[in-house]
């Protein structure tokens, strides 16, 4: 269902969306993680705490194909209208469970930042692993989506054995991650939030430097689930002020 000032074209591709997902959901399931973030500020005797919840969804699947489709729009009540999508979907899972001894934990040095702070990730694994962290930004399109930011040109190596930081000691030295508020954002809009995707496999495999959002999830939806492991975190973006 949409109102006036979403246009049709808008709310059918979020039906599509929405259809698609449900068809993976059906046959590969669904796996639900929660995440919680406070930030505290004090001002003399008083503090102040900000909750920030999050609770993340992944269906294990994509879909090579589809038939029959058809997308209809019509009136709901009033000016509020409901595009419906349907179409026949082959969907493809991924066969295997996860290997529970096989995870990766990832910290943030903080989960809200200001334009032009610097983000330093701190990933620790429980055995030897392949490690590459992505940065998905819900608010682009196509392959500027979701991008690689490590490894890189000044942090090369994907195989990590201990707690390692990303810029690593050594990178640090040559470069930063900045994060920035984009800029092509509403001026009502303070904050925005952004995603790191840390991809963990058992042996090196070969990654794209972009994506779009459905293209990364049908890479990993080709891993075999006991050979790789997905850490997602979010943090918060606040725009500078002007």
């Amino acid at each position: 269902m949409f109102p006036p000032n979403v246009t049709q074209e808008e709310a059918c591709q979020r039906a599509e969306v929405s259809a698609r997902t449900d068809a993976i959901r059906q046959v590969a399931g669904e796996t639900l993680s929660a995440e919680e973030t406070m930030r505290c500020s004090e001002q003399g005797d008083e503090a102040e705490c900000t909750r920030n919840s999050t609770i993340w969804t992944f269906v294990g699947g994509f879909i090579r194909d589809t038939r029959n489709y058809k997308s209809e729009t019509v009136v709901e009540t009033g000016a509020i209208r409901r595009c419906e999508v349907s179409f026949e979907a082959d969907v493809f899972v991924a066969r295997g469970k996860p290997d529970p001894n096989f995870d990766v934990g990832v910290a943030l040095n903080n989960p809200i930042f200001r334009d032009g702070e610097n983000l330093v990730v701190t990933l620790n694994p429980s055995l030897p692993m392949f490690v590459q962290i992505f940065q998905w930004l819900p608010y682009e399109k196509g392959d500027a989506q979701v991008g690689r930011i490590y490894p890189n040109v000044f942090d090369q190596a994907t195989r990590i054995e201990r707690k390692t930081t990303v810029p690593s000691m050594a990178g640090a030295k040559r470069y930063d991650l900045k994060v920035s508020f984009p800029t092509r954002q509403p001026n009502r809009l303070k904050d925005v939030d952004e995603y790191l995707m840390v991809v963990a496999t058992k042996t090196p495999r070969e990654f794209l430097d972009a994506y779009s959002l459905n293209d990364f999830s049908r890479v990993l939806s080709e891993i075999p689930p006991e050979e790789s492991r997905l850490a997602r975190r979010m943090y918060r973006v606040m725009r500078g002020s002007e």
